[in-house]
């Protein structure tokens, strides 16, 4: 059986997560906590928005543990209640995107009964009835009816006594006076501390209501043993109750609800809820079914009640006839915490992890989590109508994991029509599926495209198959065109790509996007702490090589445009150029440029890219300035083969020593570079960009180069670089190198000629050798180069893109240049004629070109949303 189950994504916390309620229109998720928190996590961005304290925020306490959760249909309310036998509702306010998604989340009222009920297990909300069910460790079921009409009657009273509450009483043994004459005050006793919630490290500046439940109420006994699940039944089950209700004194109404309560005592009772004329609500039972077991879970999948048992055993029962119908059985018998069922796929949660059952089929599924203690299962509506339904589940090591089931096992889907009417917040609706630009990276990221290789290896081969996904991508997002053009010595082909815009407008534009499929090694894997070409989404971050440089800003790219196009919003023109060789310095990528300019595009009017990151974690940035690079070998070699020193030392003339004569000579003691005109067309920085850089070194979080000065020499001051040293030999102390190397990183700035340079430092280092009057051999290898890049930032398309970021971020972007080098910028803007802009995606803490490589997806999201808006405007 095809595992049905596909990580999405796994948040990491400090203590077990023990319940968890999903808000799918809202696209929020809920998480209990043992450390009594309730974490909020926005489904767009994956990111942790807002966090709950029960009890004290000061202190880490486990006396508040959240033990379930439940959930209004309409989202506005939610439910939690756990270790401290206290019910608290929580309003859910709208949710609201600036630069953070955000969502207001006020405590309502807490709900607390009379007597010692312990810690409460499970809880359910009857939106129909208005009407609040739990049940409890001292076997007892409660309840508490038109829950908001007594609240609005508490509000108009104006009656809010915490002293009432459970834990605020006097107790006869714990509060007596003791051997002193006086009690001692109980731990958080503290008058600061009696507001029951504190969000976000404030405590509520309204005071919650108190809810009593009344005697009447609460139902003793209701089982003999801890209530561990409650389930409501939907409407589908009120025809077959109807006849059954063993302490209804007259037929339920239309109105009546049921649900069904599971117990330690091993059997499952039905219950009905009706409301009178006067709108009161009574409770009877009606009928129960033994399980012969502990029933520590239960889900309900029309006409079926599922029961998760001890020892393994999950039990199907037939609602309607009261029989067993089948008895499931997991290979490692422990108990059987949590159960969740869709479309008859069984999920079952024990000791051993989650256990699937289809079709009289069983397997276990490996989710690499610690011991699972709760899950549940909620539909996820996508753009497209596409229904996702998910498992998410809690675990004792902090964890909680969000898993795609597969398409067999899902449902309907919806109509746009009814999204728009399920819509909460109509205003905040995703312009580009994240989750389809998810996809489409875990397929991307998989492509192990290092371009540091020779075509015919491994490497080579999937670059090449990456290139043709690409091309099919595209195609499939409707471009009109959409082609392999091959570059010379068998480099990786050019993927090219073209939407055509709907604007009748004879003026319309021609954008560019510029991007790259190749990386770089990912080195030791062993350093990883993940798969690097298996992508891993975690704590709201993307991990593996290429997801920062450059696979993650061009999926993003990519996906902005097509859905436009879908849309028939896409107004330009926008062609793709997507090459596989930019790490290794772009060779023959300018060659495809002009060979083909003619499919292109002849008149381009915007190059746009994302080949670079923010200059920390915090601000958004525009970047209109890079350096340039010269990187090259020099190598000193003998014809005499590796030596020992104690046979040639002083006899033969070393190729090392004469390589460090010439490469010291490149650069003096005070720094300043020797290679002839190195300086001569350089310019100072005018006013108005020294402010810009002071303006950066004053707000932007730099762990390096953070004055102004040291971003004056990184950003536009060029550079000399020695990179890499190495001999030939065994690398014995005592052996005399036959071969010496040194690499060597020459960053140039605009006013610096690539060509003039290059042709200055081979005949400078020529000319120095000479005098050595050396037998030994020089040859100088340039390995690549980039031409500096300076462009307007303040341009129309700069000013465009200012706006929409500003908007997405709700802050100002900083407009920087940077140290490094994009080798085809420049080569793109002479081609075309055309003005470039970079638009950083990622972070500082990505980690491109180191191990770890990953990208914040709010990141990614919010590139989509700022190219979305901005693509009709250049």
């Amino acid at each position: 059986m095809p595992t049905p189950l596909e990580l999405v994504h796994r948040w990491s916390h400090t203590y077990s997560i023990l319940a968890t309620c999903a808000f799918p229109h809202k696209k929020l998720l809920f998480a209990g906590t043992q450390d009594s928190k309730i974490l909020v996590f926005d489904i767009t961005t994956y990111n942790l928005i807002k966090v709950l304290h029960l009890g004290q925020s000061t202190e880490i306490n486990t006396r508040s543990s959240v033990l379930c959760l439940d959930r209004s249909k309409d989202e506005k309310f939610l439910f939690s209640a756990g270790a401290d036998s206290l019910v608290r509702i929580w309003a859910i306010g709208d949710v609201t995107k600036d630069s953070d998604v955000a969502v207001e989340v006020d405590e309502l009222a807490t709900v607390y009964s009379v007597t010692d009920i312990g810690d409460i297990f499970s809880l359910t909300y009857i939106d129909s009835l208005q009407t609040l069910v739990f049940g409890c460790q001292n076997a007892s079921l409660l309840y508490l009816d038109n829950v908001f009409r007594r609240l609005d009657e508490i509000r108009k009273s104006q009656e809010c006594n915490i002293s009432r509450l459970p834990h605020k009483r006097y107790d006869k043994f714990f509060d007596s006076n003791g051997p002193t004459g006086s009690a001692s005050p109980p731990p958080g006793s503290d008058e600061s501390s009696l507001a029951m919630v504190s969000m976000d490290e404030e405590m509520s500046s309204t005071p919650s209501a108190i809810l009593e439940i009344p005697a009447e109420n609460i139902v003793n006994y209701a089982h003999n043993g801890f209530i561990y699940s409650i389930c409501e039944l939907d409407t589908q089950f009120r025809d077959i109750f109807q006849q059954e209700c063993a302490d209804c004194k007259e037929r339920p109404s239309q109105t009546c609800q049921y649900i069904i309560s599971g117990g330690g005592d091993g059997v499952c009772k039905i219950w009905a809820f009706d409301a009178t004329a006067k709108g009161d609500v009574g409770m009877y039972f009606c009928k129960e079914m033994e399980c012969e077991d502990s029933v520590l879970s239960m889900d309900i999948e029309f006409p079926f009640l599922y029961c998760g048992l001890s020892d393994g055993i999950v039990k199907i029962m037939d609602l309607g006839t009261n029989q067993r119908v089948s008895t499931l059985s997991t290979k490692q018998k422990s108990d059987i915490i949590c159960l969740s069922v869709y479309n008859d796929y069984v999920f079952a949660v024990n000791e051993e992890g989650i256990t699937l059952f289809h079709k009289g089929q069983s397997e276990v599924i490996n989710t690499n989590q610690g011991r699972m203690l709760s899950s549940g299962i909620f539909e996820r509506i996508g753009l497209n109508g596409k229904v996702y339904p998910n498992l998410l589940t809690g675990g004792n090591d902090g964890s909680l994991t969000l898993w795609n089931i597969a398409c067999s096992a899902c449902g309907k889907d919806y109509n746009l029509a009814e999204i728009k009417a399920a819509s909460v917040e109509p205003d905040l609706v995703q312009h580009v599926d994240t989750e389809q630009m998810l996809n489409t990276l875990k397929e991307l990221i998989s492509y192990e495209t290092v371009s540091h290789v020779t075509s015919g290896s491994d490497y080579g081969l999937a670059s090449r198959r990456c290139a043709t996904y690409l091309q099919k991508l595209f195609s499939k997002l409707g471009a009109s065109q959409a082609r392999l053009l091959p570059v010379s010595d068998s480099h990786n082909p050019v993927v090219f790509a073209k939407f055509t815009g709907n604007s009748q407008n004879k003026k319309k534009h021609n954008i560019l996007w510029y991007g790259h499929y190749d990386v770089i090694p990912p080195g030791d894997r062993e350093r990883w702490n993940t798969d690097p070409f298996k992508m891993i989404c975690e704590n709201g971050y993307m991990k593996g090589r290429g997801i920062s440089d450059n696979k993650g800003p061009l999926v993003g790219a990519i996906h902005t445009i097509g859905t436009l196009h879908q849309q028939n919003k896409l107004e330009n023109d926008v062609v793709f150029l997507v090459e596989g060789s930019e790490e290794i310095g772009s060779p023959g990528f300018g060659d495809v440029c002009t060979r083909y300019k003619d499919i292109i595009g002849e008149k381009i009017d915007w190059i746009l890219l994302s080949n670079s990151t923010w200059v920390d974690s915090v601000h958004p940035c525009l970047t209109y300035g890079l350096r340039g690079v010269i990187n090259a070998r020099v190598r000193v070699s003998s014809d005499v083969p590796d030596s020992h020193s104690g046979v040639s030392g002083g006899i033969l003339q070393e190729p090392t020593l004469d390589l460090i004569k010439i490469i010291s000579e490149l650069q003096d003691t005070s720094g300043t570079i020797n290679i002839p005109n190195f300086y001569s067309n350089l310019k100072d920085i005018d006013h108005e960009e020294y402010e810009r850089f002071k303006q950066v070194s004053k707000v932007a979080d730099l762990k390096r180069n953070s004055s102004t000065e040291e971003l004056i020499k990184n950003w536009t001051k060029p550079s000399l670089s020695i990179t890499t040293l190495s001999t030939s030999g065994p690398g014995n102390i005592t052996v005399i190198p036959k071969v010496a190397t040194i690499g060597l990183s020459i960053r140039l700035v605009p006013g610096q000629s690539v060509d003039e340079v290059k042709e200055n430092l081979i005949a400078f280092l020529q000319d120095r050798f000479k005098t050595l009057s050396s037998k030994n051999h020089l040859d100088i290898e340039i390995l690549n180069v980039a031409e500096p890049w300076l462009s307007d930032p303040k341009n129309i398309g700069y000013e465009i893109l200012k706006e929409e970021l500003t908007k997405a971020w709700d802050t100002e972007p900083l407009f920087v240049r940077e140290g490094g080098s994009v080798p085809c910028i420049r080569t793109l803007e002479r081609t075309f004629d055309a003005p470039a802009i970079q638009i950083p995606c990622g972070q500082s803490t990505d980690n491109g070109h180191l191990y770890n490589e990953n990208m914040r997806i709010k990141n990614l999201s919010n590139m989509a949303e700022i190219l979305y808006n901005a693509a009709n405007r250049l």
